[in-house]
């Protein structure tokens, strides 16, 4: 993606998503001081607002990346991402360097930390791996953890539906594996 495309991506997540978002916590302000709702119901809009908030610090996020520099690698965003996401989880990080093209380093750091978000979210595992390697003209990504398993497409709410529809517009391939030992995603593009 050229930096006039991620400029005008940013822009558009700011004066949509963005201010919906906000619009949305400020409606949920204005519910709980309107009314006196019943302690658990009172309790069930302060977790709403919450999590409106927590999407509004993601949405900026997004917006800041989209709007850095394209002067650090994917490689080097990975390590960043990967540790910050995962912390003392994260076991095994293998990221080679190889030249990585920006739209496809764009997508492939998109995917790699919707799976290690859901695997710190979900998968209830201690030890989460993350492998980024060439093979032959292919890149080859790979998110493990060794939570309890029973992540499919199926059970997928869009995180893993959406990493599967991104892999295959890029022409790659898909693989879930996720049983009692934990999930094991690998994506080759």
């Amino acid at each position: 993606m050229s930096t006039p495309q991620r400029l005008e991506l940013a822009r558009e997540l700011h004066d949509g998503v963005a201010q919906d978002l906000v619009a949305l916590g400020y409606e949920l302000d204005l519910l709980l001081a309107a009314t006196k709702p019943h302690e658990q119901t009172r309790k069930g809009i302060r977790s709403l607002r919450f999590q409106v908030d927590e999407l509004i610090a993601k949405v900026r996020r997004e917006m800041y990346q989209l709007r850095e520099p394209g002067t650090i690698s994917v490689q080097e965003k990975l390590t960043k991402v990967a540790s910050q996401i995962c912390g003392a989880r994260l076991i095994r990080l293998e990221i080679a360097e190889f030249d990585i093209a920006p739209a496809l380093g764009l997508e492939i750091t998109a995917m790699a930390t919707e799976l290690l978000r859901n695997s710190v979210n979900h998968s209830r595992g201690s030890e989460i791996e993350i492998h980024l390697s060439q093979v032959e003209n292919h890149t080859y990504l790979e998110v493990r953890d060794n939570g309890e398993g029973g992540a499919t497409l199926e059970s997928s709410r869009l995180g893993l539906i959406g990493i599967k529809e991104r892999a295959e517009k890029l022409g790659g391939a898909f693989i879930c594996h996720s049983d009692s030992s934990g999930t094991r995603v690998a994506i080759t593009l």
